[in-house]
């Protein structure tokens, strides 16, 4: 039961937001796309630089809203849905992969890769990969998207043991986060390292100030 409903809306926000905020900014300044000339769908280096560091942000901030409205209000219940909210958390999800474009648009802008770099991006892919398919084996995508914030039938699961959860309950911020730095190490893109180290920060910050809150109040602690 939350019994201050407003104070745990906003709880950690400052920390998870903020901080993402402050290091958004920080990744602008260690990259100059300024001499790319590179484009793809008539869209510049920097303005894909710019969407892969925009999207992160815009999806945490999605899911703060609709997972604190709904624990506090139910107001995704009782306006778009469960079903709405999952089109647009997997629409935002997908929208991340705007980041592999970034990575050719910037090829090579670090170091040239050759086939250690790519033996390397391909080892790093592996473990995220596998997470993926455990995800959607075991877990499930809708459960991976916040279900238990809206439907009950859900906190009565067991957390999940089998395949790469076997090595983590929290395999996807641990292992699938590492498929962005496979391919900033496959392709030796400079931006696409930063957005991968803000990325991995971000996603640990949701985490901590957002779903581990959620977790205790949904799971009685």
């Amino acid at each position: 039961m939350i019994e201050n409903k407003l104070n745990f809306f906003f709880k950690n926000q400052i920390w998870h937001l903020g901080g993402t905020i402050v290091f958004f900014y920080i990744g602008f300044q260690f990259v100059d796309l300024s001499s790319n000339t590179n484009t793809f769908l008539g869209i510049n280096a920097f303005e894909w630089f710019f969407v892969a560091m925009t999207i992160p942000l815009v999806h945490q901030t999605y899911v703060w809203i609709c997972w604190r409205s709904e624990l506090c209000w139910k107001s995704i219940s009782n306006t778009i849905g469960f079903k709405g909210y999952v089109i647009i958390f997997f629409i935002l999800i997908i929208s991340r992969l705007s980041a592999i474009v970034l990575c050719f648009v910037d090829y090579g802008s670090l170091y040239t890769p050759n086939w250690l770099a790519w033996v390397l991006g391909l080892i790093l892919f592996i473990p995220g990969a596998y997470t993926m398919y455990s995800v959607k084996k075991y877990f499930g995508f809708l459960r991976a998207a916040g279900a238990d914030h809206f439907d009950p039938k859900y906190r009565n699961l067991p957390f999940e043991r089998r395949g790469i959860f076997k090595w983590t309950p929290n395999a996807m911020y641990v292992f699938a986060i590492a498929i962005p730095f496979s391919f900033a190490v496959a392709t030796g893109s400079q931006s696409m390292f930063i957005v991968s180290i803000y990325t991995y920060i971000s996603i640990w910050l949701h985490y901590f100030c957002t779903e581990k809150p959620d977790f205790a109040a949904i799971y009685n602690n």
